[in-house]
This record gives structure tokens, C-alpha cells and sequence, in this order.
């Protein structure tokens, strides 16, 4: 590894300390010409939404590669990691802002949580706007035009209000496409709950048995619950999240195998390097090593 991966925040992703640091909105055809950063691996301290208007390229996001399309909209969470390869006549906008801008207005403060597409997760990183892609775009343009007042008379609840929109017609858009998968919403909503769960506990509470508890259903339900819709046991959701987090420390080459264990709560750093080649087929040090790991290397 000859670097370390990035964390961006607002102000130094821009190369700039003029313009706010909690929200800031942005051409995507303007910011392609100037900035270089974006098309490296790196993290944001902050969260980013960005709508695709036209074009083409690839966007990864925690090694996962999607090829872009016109309406796609991405939504991206402070410590994922991800990088684009978009054709320089690329449009859309990006919005950047961080948890506290958002949520001032709100009485409460962890609402974006609630939004399955703000908890890390690169499987609801994309949204395939479709049926409502007008909705969307019109949102997108009325927060752009409102920002482009910024040098005069710019209205942050109006933005805020905006970005409430955006959001709830995208969940509402994304829950009724997932129920479509659930033989009740209740089931929908004990799943979403436990993927927030496993986000917040993952590296202390590794057993299904303990978020059970926390749903007040049994280990064998929620573990035939995400056999049925996920595919996979609740065990493996769990052992996913956490390799995940593996594989983001591994690529940051300011941290040793022994310091990854410890912060992901191994016992010692042997007992970490057998977890993750049981599950990954190669060793931490191999996998830092890995030449043709394209997500790291242009």
C-alpha cells in the first residue's frame, strides 16, 4: 500500500475554506473539470447524494462497481468508501452536507437514520429513479437554483425542507418496492431494524441471538426471516458488515493487522488473520497485497 485512503471533509474535498462546511451543492459536470479527488478511493466525514442527469462511467462503492445511468441516484454515508471513473461530460448534481445541517430542524435529531439508504450499506447505496424520476429531478433543481443564492439571500430550512422531501419520497418509493418481498410490514420493518442494528452493534454483538433479544422474536425466526428475503442467515448479515469494516481498516495503510484486531475487537491479531481468510480466502496481508484489487488502483 503506498497510501493511505482519504477522509474527506466538505470544505477540503473543495479545496476551499469559502464556502460553508455543513452543506454545500454542486454541479457534477463543473466539479468533474476541476476536481481530480473524487476519482481516487477516499471516505467523506459527511454524507453525499448525487443524482445522474446524463452520462456515463462507473461509481464504486465499498467494492462494489455500478456502471451509472441517467436517473441514477446514489446515496453515500460519512466512512464509506468509494471512487468514480464518470466520462468528463458527465451531468448532475451532488449535495454534501453534514448530519447536524440536516437535522436542526427536526425534533429528532436521528431521523436520517431511519432512512434505509443512509446506513452504510452499499446495497441501498443506489436508487434507480424511475417512477419518480420527475419528482426527483425537480427537487434536485429547485435545491440547486435555491443554493445558487448563496452570495445573497440563501434559505437553509428551505434547503433542509427540500432534502426532507428528497428523502421521504425516496424511502417511500424504496419501502414499497421492498414489500413486495414480505408477506407483511412487519416483517419489512423487523428486517430494516435489525440492518440498523447490526450498523450500530456489530463489532460487540456478533451473535443473531442478541439482536433477537433486542426485537423480542426468537434467533430462529429472524434467522428464517433473512433465509427468505436476504438469502442468507442472519449470522452472515452480521459476519458481512463486520468483514466489511475489515477490508475499509485494511486498505488505510496507517493502520497494522494488530491495530485492525484490536479496534474490531478480536482477541489478537491471529485470531482476526484466521477469521478473515476463513471468509475471504486470503490473509489481511495478503489482501493489502493484492495487486489486481481495481478498486484501489487506477
Amino acid at each position: 500500500m503506498s497510501s493511505e485512503i482519504p477522509i474527506y471533509s466538505i470544505c477540503n474535498l473543495m479545496n476551499t475554506e469559502n464556502l460553508p462546511q455543513d452543506c454545500v451543492v454542486l454541479d457534477l459536470h463543473d466539479f468533474l473539470e476541476r476536481q481530480e479527488k473524487s476519482a481516487s478511493p477516499h471516505r467523506h466525514s459527511f454524507f453525499q447524494v448525487l443524482l445522474i442527469k446524463e452520462g456515463s462511467g462507473e461509481h464504486v462503492i465499498d467494492f462494489q462497481s455500478f456502471p451509472i445511468a441517467k436517473g441514477d441516484l446514489y446515496f453515500l454515508s460519512p466512512g464509506q468508501i468509494h471512487k468514480w471513473d464518470f466520462d468528463k461530460a458527465t451531468e448532475g448534481i451532488i449535495i454534501n452536507f453534514d448530519e447536524i445541517f440536516f437535522s436542526s430542524f427536526l425534533a429528532k435529531r436521528d431521523y436520517i437514520k431511519d432512512f434505509l439508504f443512509f446506513i452504510g450499506n452499499a446495497n441501498y447505496s443506489l436508487f434507480k429513479t424511475k417512477a419518480v424520476a420527475k419528482k426527483v429531478t425537480a427537487i434536485f433543481d429547485k435545491i440547486y437554483e435555491e443554493y445558487s443564492h448563496l452570495a445573497t439571500n440563501i434559505s437553509w430550512d428551505l434547503l433542509r425542507t427540500y432534502l426532507l422531501e428528497l428523502f421521504m419520497i425516496c424511502d417511500k418509493e424504496m419501502s414499497q418496492k421492498e414489500h413486495e418481498h414480505y408477506d407483511s410490514k412487519p416483517q419489512f420493518y423487523l428486517l430494516k431494524n435489525f440492518e440498523r442494528l447490526i450498523e450500530e452493534h456489530y463489532i460487540q454483538k456478533r451473535l443473531p441471538k442478541e439482536y433477537a433479544e433486542i426485537l423480542c422474536v426468537t434467533p430462529n425466526y429472524l434467522n428464517a426471516l433473512c433465509q427468505k428475503i436476504k438469502g442468507v442467515s442472519a449470522g452472515t448479515l452480521i459476519r458481512n458488515r463486520l468483514l466489511l469494516e475489515s477490508k475499509r481498516l485494511l486498505i488505510n495503510s496507517e493502520l497494522s493487522i494488530s491495530e485492525i484486531a484490536y479496534q474490531l475487537d478480536f482477541k489478537d491479531n491471529s485470531y482476526f488473520s484466521r477469521f478473515f481468510k476463513k471468509y475471504e480466502g486470503l490473509t489481511p496481508v495478503e489482501f493489502q497485497k493484492r495487486k489486481e484489487l481495481n478498486f484501489l488502483h487506477k
